[in-house]
């Protein structure tokens, strides 16, 4: 026996507080803007624009709202006939995770999203774009716990700018505009590729670039100071202190004694 497809495609903004539950169908979340923190079966990550939480039926799970989340919610029920939609849909829930979407279903589920919006009570279109969507995402998806994954962000293109700009104050939009991104999905992205924030990625680099100027020996502290990008010259010692571990009068008297 068939079952039909269930429950309205909906866009809704998540709330902030966090609430564990669980329900008898399967069920994909994807980001459309903002941040909001997620959990299926004690896997955690971000979600924020063109990234995908799959949720198959009865598994545990739990979301909040970081940063303004707004996400696309299909649910699907976990008994079809024998089709090949109904193949498709078992083939994507048979376990939990996070996914990213290529830009090319991005750019597509944007018009879906607009057409739900403008027609919210057609129950038709919303099985339309949701037949649509979960036909699409076997092609489209990249796998977050595999070796394939693709990075989104291009290092190369955000250390030149930075390098080009080690001296001068560095913004969190100007650092997203290089590589095309709106200053949420940025942050997301970079602290999950790389690691860190981008703010201290940047530290990093002014230090290293400190640490090459104070071996050379041909510049005051102060002066490397500046030409780094600090505020002045306490504020380097500082920084330089707490990430190095030692003064960069120190650095430079050890670099000094080796050579």
């Amino acid at each position: 026996m068939q079952m039909n497809w269930i429950l309205p495609t909906q866009i809704i903004m998540l709330p902030e507080e966090k609430d564990l539950h669980s329900h008898q169908y399967h069920q994909l979340v994807i980001g459309l803007k903002g941040q909001a923190e997620f959990e299926i079966n004690d896997k955690s990550s971000i979600i924020y624009a063109g990234k995908v939480g799959v949720i198959p039926a009865n598994y545990q799970h739990a979301f909040s709202s970081l940063f303004q989340a707004e996400v696309l919610v299909l649910n699907f029920p976990q008994f079809f006939g024998s089709n090949e939609l109904a193949n498709r849909v078992n083939d994507l829930f048979v376990d939990s995770g996070y996914y990213q979407l290529d830009a090319q279903i991005q750019n597509l589920i944007q018009l879906l999203v607009c057409e739900i919006q403008a027609s919210r009570d057609d129950s038709l279109l919303n099985k339309a774009c949701s037949d649509t969507i979960i036909s699409l995402l076997h092609r489209h998806l990249i796998d977050e716990n595999t070796d394939k994954i693709i990075k989104r962000l291009n290092v190369e293109v955000i250390d030149n700018f930075i390098a080009q700009n080690i001296g001068r104050k560095i913004t969190i939009a100007q650092l997203s505009s290089t590589v095309f991104l709106g200053e949420s999905q940025f942050y997301a992205i970079f602290k999950q590729e790389l690691g860190i924030t981008p703010h201290k990625y940047i530290v990093e680099k002014r230090l290293k670039f400190a640490k090459t100027l104070l071996e050379t020996g041909q510049f005051t502290v102060g002066e490397i100071a500046q030409q780094t990008g600090f505020a002045n010259q306490s504020a380097f010692s500082h920084a330089f202190m707490k990430h190095i571990g030692h003064s960069p009068s120190k650095h430079r008297q050890i670099h000094f004694i080796r050579n």
